[in-house]
């Protein structure tokens, strides 16, 4: 796993075998590290060099070399600089080309990551507006975050949230508990997320048993579960406000509504 994630960052499954000798056992001859790391001895000397030009491991200008490496504190607090200017290199640069848009395809997410990772991207860059339905247990601590921030943010947002045990708890005032899942599961087979953005942007889908999610900027998907999203918003909100005399009309659980047939 670590060797995986180091290889993410550029180094080599050798280059980290002999960068953890050096933190592990301190200052080594390369003959030394070669025996400690594994590295064959006839390779470890040019994965010292590129280590070394990486800035990770420290060489003496005498004879024996002694090679020393930085500390792991120090390693990644590099690491993260040197992401941050990668970054801001990339988002400098590539928001200045304007991405072509063919509204009318649906694109799929097949899986909950890259579904998470649309989510919060959506969220995080929504500028006017915002209406969401999301269920309990596909709110990480990042997508609390992103909403707390875009609900202080937008004049115009509209968060149903779901939960299947009945917790309703979200660090913001500005939403709706929905209180019917049980009816909701049995007309879409389990939970399912409902996002649209600024009028351009729509994500929909459902998320148990096979992940299936699509978005898109197609208008009449946009129109559609934008108001999917409105409709429940103003049932819910006559719900709060007249409760009991609903409850006298149609039931404690409001059952006669739901007979339309």
């Amino acid at each position: 796993m670590l060797v995986d994630k180091m290889k993410q960052f550029g180094y080599t499954e050798s280059e980290t075998k002999i960068y953890l000798s050096l933190v592990e056992n301190g200052s080594m001859t390369g003959y030394e590290v070669s025996k400690k790391s594994g590295v064959p001895r006839s390779k470890v000397y040019n994965y010292l060099e590129t280590l070394v030009k990486k800035g990770v491991v420290l060489v003496n200008k005498s004879e024996p070399k002694i090679y020393s490496a930085i500390s792991t504190e120090e390693f990644v607090s590099m690491l993260k600089q040197t992401t941050f200017e990668d970054i801001h290199y990339l988002d400098h640069h590539l928001s200045n080309i304007k991405s072509k848009e063919n509204d009318a395809l649906l694109w799929q997410l097949e899986n909950m990551e890259a579904v998470q990772h649309k989510i919060l991207y959506i969220i995080e860059h929504a500028k006017e507006s915002l209406y969401i339905q999301i269920w309990e247990d596909s709110l990480s601590p990042a997508i609390i975050q992103a909403l707390t921030q875009a609900e202080a943010r937008l004049q115009v947002f509209v968060c149903i949230l779901f939960s299947k045990g009945g917790h309703y708890s979200l660090p913001f005032k500005r939403f709706y508990t929905h209180g019917f899942e049980n009816e909701k599961i049995k007309d879409m087979g389990g939970s399912w997320i409902n996002l649209i953005s600024d009028d351009s942007i729509v994500l929909f889908g459902t998320l148990e048993h096979n992940c299936d999610v699509i978005w898109t900027h197609n208008l009449a998907m946009l129109i559609l579960a934008k108001e999917y999203v409105k409709h429940d918003a103003y049932t819910l909100k006559i719900i709060q406000e007249h409760g009991d005399k609903l409850s006298q009309a149609y039931g404690n659980d409001f059952e006669g509504i739901r007979k339309i047939f």
